[in-house]
């Protein structure tokens, strides 16, 4: 890949790391196109090395768009408060893939990892970031667009050196627990919902207590927010 093209990352493009290597070294990740359209690009060695090209659009699973309308013969657009979008959950609506000839399209079309990607792009501080910036379910399908050269640098983004986010956390004492707790369960469980098919279990062991303690815990975070309510268990081994 071209180092000129390594460099190019135009504002308002967002690096999702999905699997990260030793070192913190990320290995597959997602790059969001700017604007609030919801395509990205997904990025891997193996599918850089195959010349290959998966292109995502991503939406939110509830809550009301705003949708263009006409209104005695003039375009308007009809909006109302979203109240179910802290709730909402980031899941692929379409999916668009390009690869070169030899045989290989099969075997890539299996290797697609849409659930590991819909668990990274739903760990708590990304999903932060992208839920307002994302299309909900009533919007209509929106085609990709190829762009120009010269505004195709959000395709080669590459995200900084990755830091796991810790997944014991310090329980404080007595019963009523703050929000910060709650935000750091939701880090933690989050992080691990993406790289790992037992998330509850790994967890517990981390901090020595029950599962059915960190299934308390998660339950608490999902109701005050940190976590989307609609949230599926996607993990996947790295």
């Amino acid at each position: 890949m071209s180092s000129h093209f390594s460099e190019l990352r135009p504002r308002g493009t967002f690096v999702v790391p999905v699997t990260t290597g030793p070192r913190g070294v990320v290995i597959e990740w997602v790059s969001f196109r700017p604007g609030h359209d919801g395509w990205a690009v997904y990025r891997s060695q193996q599918f850089d090395a195959e010349g290959s090209w998966l292109f995502l659009r991503f939406g939110l699973d509830r809550g009301i768009d705003t949708e263009p309308a006409t209104v005695d013969g003039r375009p308007a657009a009809v909006a109302r408060p979203n109240d179910e979008l802290p709730q909402a959950f980031i899941e692929v609506r379409e999916v668009l893939v390009s690869f070169k000839g030899g045989g290989v399209a099969a075997r890539v079309l299996r290797d697609i990892p849409l659930t590991r990607i819909e668990a990274a792009v739903n760990q708590p501080d990304y999903r932060a970031k992208l839920i307002h910036r994302l299309p909900g379910p009533d919007v209509s399908q929106r085609p990709f667009e190829w762009d120009s050269p010269e505004n195709s640098g959000w395709w080669f983004a590459h995200p900084h050196p990755y830091a796991s986010p810790k997944i014991t956390v310090e329980v404080p004492e007595g019963r009523g627990r703050p929000d910060e707790f709650y935000e750091a369960v939701a880090r933690a469980y989050g992080y691990l919902n993406a790289v790992s098919t037992r998330p509850a279990s790994e967890m517990a062991e981390a901090n020595d207590v029950p599962v059915s303690t960190i299934h308390g815990w998660v339950k608490e975070a999902r109701r005050r927010g940190f976590l989307p309510a609609g949230e599926r268990s996607k993990g996947r081994g790295q």
